[in-house]
């Protein structure tokens, strides 16, 4: 179910520099009134802590019995399994247990940038039919349409075009100087002005409400909204200024088919599609491109972005990165400075929301004495610790998770194989159960987040004493 929705902008607050800049970004060193601003009312912010022990505390005990039976209070746990810092998911869990309990009014929306193993959604995937299975699916969320690059391909989702220009962060553009960097919420954008050109999407997951995103700009035609071959919309896109537009339209329960075909009266530039259910339940939006770095959110315009990440009112952003990263020549500080810039974007958009850096997974290189772990990619894995814990965000250590140093290796030669022969990606079978392995983590936190909210039960009466 759709939430109420903001769509002003941010602007550039500058690049930020250091762990200690991304501290105080999150709320862990500046100054009051500027925590206060950026954090909603309510609940206190994670960084104040959550108690994940069971009970309430010490308290004086009454007399005479019955008393109220006390769990002694515990240190919150650091981490569960490969999954650490579960205070920063205060957020996710608080939105799912109001699912579970059947008091949500809102759909719980996970939003997961990254690189090749993010595009495939077959981590994600999983991820998001357990969660779903359990929770109530909310509907499939962001797809793109068309194809922004060539290999665009996700689980439920099929996609094709004609006479469109697919582009993302990459070297090339081809919009109007002006429209530079505005790839819409998945980084990425089809772009014609030749009437007739069309792009479409053929959609087995069900939806109620199809919202279709596009850019307003100067030059800007119109295109045909049509779904299941009839046309539901006829749009224009000129305006006054290069700003992201939308349109939804309601439909029947069930599949469909969405095209856009432009008239040929100016440009258009269409982004991606919102597949929203009319049940509460969560949304995983696998916001990958292939060969993608950290650095591709920096590409982006960022006030266009985060207005359209506002817009999904996400209660988790994942941060996918770091096997392209493993490849480059760029110190651990380097490293480290891209990556805090690029989260520093996300807080700066939806600063309640809570952040995940999901490290990469294992990546073996070839040596005279065989394929082993890239030392870059334990390096890698280290600089995300640091930032996360920084910022004030939950880290997944998927190199962990797979096994360690050396995972990779002994994965591609099992039968049946769980990564690829390139040993950098994994099989259908690997992803799966890495996607397994994060659930389960996931709710085994969870559990204990629901643990500590609930109330202490009273203590049994107590015999009277002997005369």
């Amino acid at each position: 179910m759709s939430r109420g929705r903001t769509t002003g902008k941010l602007g550039n607050d500058g690049v930020v520099v250091g762990l200690a800049a991304l501290a105080c970004i999150a709320g862990l060193g500046c100054n009051d009134a500027v925590a206060k601003a950026r954090e909603p009312s309510g609940p206190p912010p994670a960084e104040e802590g959550i108690s994940f022990a069971g009970g309430a505390g010490a308290r004086e005990r009454a007399a005479p019995p019955p008393v109220t039976i006390v769990t002694p209070e515990r240190p919150a746990p650091a981490a569960v399994g490969a999954l650490e810092n579960l205070r920063a998911l205060r957020r996710l869990y608080e939105g799912l247990g109001r699912l579970e309990d059947g008091t949500a009014r809102e759909d719980v929306r996970i939003v997961q940038f990254g690189d090749s193993h993010t595009a495939a959604d077959l981590e994600t995937g999983t991820i998001r039919r357990a969660l779903t299975s359990r929770f109530g699916d909310g509907g499939r969320g962001y797809v793109q349409i068309g194809r922004p690059w060539k290999s665009y391909a996700q689980e439920g989702v099929r996609t094709g075009m004609t006479d469109f220009i697919g582009e993302h962060s990459g070297p090339k553009f081809h919009g109007r100087p002006g429209s530079e960097g505005l790839f819409g919420l998945g980084g990425g954008a089809i772009a014609t002005d030749r009437r007739g050109a069309r792009a479409w999407a053929e959609l087995s997951a069900r939806a109620n409400v199809i919202e279709l995103s596009y850019l307003q700009q100067p030059a800007g035609g119109s295109f045909d909204f049509i779904v299941d071959n009839v046309r539901v919309a006829r749009v224009q896109t000129r305006g006054v200024a290069y700003t992201a537009a939308f349109r939804a339209v309601p439909v029947a329960d069930g599949p469909h088919t969405v095209e856009v075909r432009a008239l040929g009266d100016g440009d258009v530039r269409v982004y991606g599609l919102t597949l929203d259910a009319s049940a509460n339940g969560v949304t995983v939006d696998a916001l990958g491109i292939n060969g993608a770095r950290a650095t591709a959110l920096l590409a982006w315009n960022e006030p266009h972005v985060a207005e359209q990440l506002r817009r999904r009112t996400p209660d988790l952003v994942v941060l996918a990165y770091g096997t392209n990263e493993s490849g480059d020549d760029a110190t651990p500080e380097r490293y480290e400075r891209h990556l805090v810039d690029a989260l520093s974007r996300v807080k700066r958009a939806v600063p309640s929301a809570s952040c995940l850096l999901l490290g990469p997974p294992d990546r073996a290189i070839e040596t005279k004495d065989g394929w082993i772990t890239s030392p870059k990619i334990v390096e890698i894995v280290r600089s995300q610790r640091r930032v996360a814990q920084a910022a004030g965000c939950a880290f997944y250590d998927q190199l962990a998770a797979m096994g360690g140093e050396g995972s990779m290796a002994a994965w591609a030669v099992q039968d049946p194989p769980r990564a690829a022969r390139d040993r950098v990606h994994l099989s259908r079978d690997g992803y799966a159960q890495l996607g397994a392995s994060f659930v389960a983590d996931l709710l085994r936190g969870y559990s204990l987040y629901r643990a500590s909210k609930a109330p202490a039960q009273p203590a049994p009466p107590q015999p009277a004493p002997a005369p």
